[in-house]
């Protein structure tokens, strides 16, 4: 079961996926009214959050997150993109 961190990553991406960069509201529209790409986004975000936080797994020592389990390190990917918006000063 996941977690958490680990649902809103996946949802993350799946919005990132949805409305490209330079996309707007009526991209978000035409996804949400398409049950495939809804079901065929949801899926590949998903394979895609496993890829990423077992990429953090396996990353060069010194690792301190090689034996986090995938919510926690699904919470530092949240945190590092929330760190990384601010910076650039992205409200949404």
């Amino acid at each position: 079961m996941q977690g958490a961190n680990v649902k809103k990553l996946i949802v993350h991406k799946i919005a990132l996926d949805a409305i490209p960069p330079g996309g707007d509201f009526l991209d978000g529209l035409r996804f949400l009214a398409n049950k495939e790409a809804i079901s065929t986004g949801a899926r590949m975000a998903t394979q895609w959050v496993e890829s990423a936080i077992e990429a953090v797994r396996q990353a060069a020592d010194p690792n301190p997150w090689r034996n986090a389990d995938d919510e926690v390190i699904a919470g530092e990917i949240l945190r590092q993109i929330k760190a990384k918006k601010e910076r650039l000063g992205i409200r949404r």
